[in-house]
């Protein structure tokens, strides 16, 4: 029975029911796809009514995206060892490629749910080409770096981008999500080929 439009206990911050919300989607996106998750039934798991969900969200899409938000900030100190991080290329896009792997891994149901909502969501799959972008520019910051120092091939540093955020999360939703092949083998392939194709093979030990 629906009692209150207003949050469920007044011992719990706003911050704080929609952690809650977003944990309960995870619990149902182990169960069942996105599509199938309702309304009524992710508010029960989170302890409020349907009523009080919509204090919080105008729709299930919105707690979604807030769950995608967080697994993004995840993958991107991942990517960020890439990035900014100190020692061999080799080194680098490995660590880097095996932290974005362990998101995947870790997120597989989020992740699942997320590219599943692009299919037949305008409105997410804008959002979600948005998180790529932010991660498209990243590498394409550090290409223009890397370009600078004279460490890379000569390469136009926004197409390359784009070709090397797309690649690692196709080949991480596809093959590890997907076909439930290992982390290793989309982490070996990966860091081949970003790493001929990047960066002279004489200077990978730098």
């Amino acid at each position: 029975m629906e009692v209150s439009s207003q949050p469920a206990s007044p011992r719990r911050t706003r911050a704080e029911v929609q952690e809650g919300v977003r944990a309960a989607l995870i619990e149902l996106l182990a169960e069942r796809p996105f599509k199938d998750v309702t309304v009524d039934e992710l508010a029960r798991r989170a302890g409020l009514s349907r009523t009080a969900f919509y204090f919080y969200y105008p729709d299930k899409n919105e707690v979604l995206k807030e769950a995608a938000n967080d697994v993004a900030a995840e993958l991107y100190a991942e990517a960020d060892r890439w990035w900014h991080g100190e020692g061999p290329p080799v080194q680098l896009v490995r660590e880097a490629l095996e932290g974005i792997a362990g998101v995947f891994t870790t997120h597989a149901d989020m992740l699942r749910a997320a590219v599943e909502a692009t299919t037949y969501d305008p409105e997410f799959r804008v959002f979600y080409e948005s998180l790529i972008q932010r991660f498209v520019h990243a590498t394409a910051a550090h290409l223009r770096r890397e370009l600078d120092a004279g460490r890379l091939r000569p390469l136009d540093p926004d197409s390359i981008a784009e070709a090397l955020v797309w690649m690692a999360e196709r080949c991480n939703y596809a093959i590890l999500l997907l076909e439930g092949r290992s982390a290793r083998e989309v982490v070996d392939s990966l860091t081949a080929i970003w790493i001929h194709a990047l960066y002279p093979d004489g200077r990978l030990a730098r």
